[in-house]
């Protein structure tokens, strides 16, 4: 990415996602990543709950562990607010599908609660309302699914 769309991201993100959005205060855990078989831990400088705009919606930035871009820009979508083995396994499918990570993350650290988030990585302004439109189909996806799961178990 080139220095001037970085700043144009920047500005975007400063201008349209964080104007607004309540930070998440406390400390903040790692994001872990796999790049080229190695796990590489991304610090998380700030969490911006996008709630008002976006239902149970998160904005991460986090630091970058290459030289360019600074900082990596993640919007997230949280899908559980319980995550488990079985959520992750009925949230994979549509993830792979469509290009979204699944992290097993705890934004709020005091509560003790590990949220399931599907995540996807913000690299030019013109993917953000894409981005928005898949994770809302994301949640409403998994939505589904666990209350087909519910049925099907009542229905036993």
């Amino acid at each position: 990415m080139s220095i001037l769309k970085d700043r144009d991201l920047n500005s975007f993100i400063k201008k349209e996602v964080i104007n607004g959005s309540k930070q998440v205060k406390g400390k903040k855990v790692a994001i872990a990543e796999i790049l080229d078989n190695t796990l590489i831990s991304l610090p998380v400088k700030s969490i911006y709950d996008m709630n008002e705009k976006i239902k149970e919606c998160y904005f991460f930035i986090v630091k970058n562990n290459a030289k360019q871009p600074k900082f990596r820009y993640f919007l997230t979508i949280s899908l559980a607010n319980n995550s488990s083995d079985l959520m992750v396994q009925l949230a994979k499918e549509f993830a792979l599908k469509n290009r979204l990570k699944l992290i097993q993350y705890s934004i709020y650290p005091k509560t003790l609660r590990i949220q399931l988030l599907s995540i996807k990585e913000i690299k030019e302004i013109e993917e953000y309302n894409d981005s928005i439109e898949i994770l809302k189909e994301a949640r409403k996806n998994f939505r589904k699914k666990l209350v087909m799961l519910k049925d099907f178990v009542e229905n036993k």
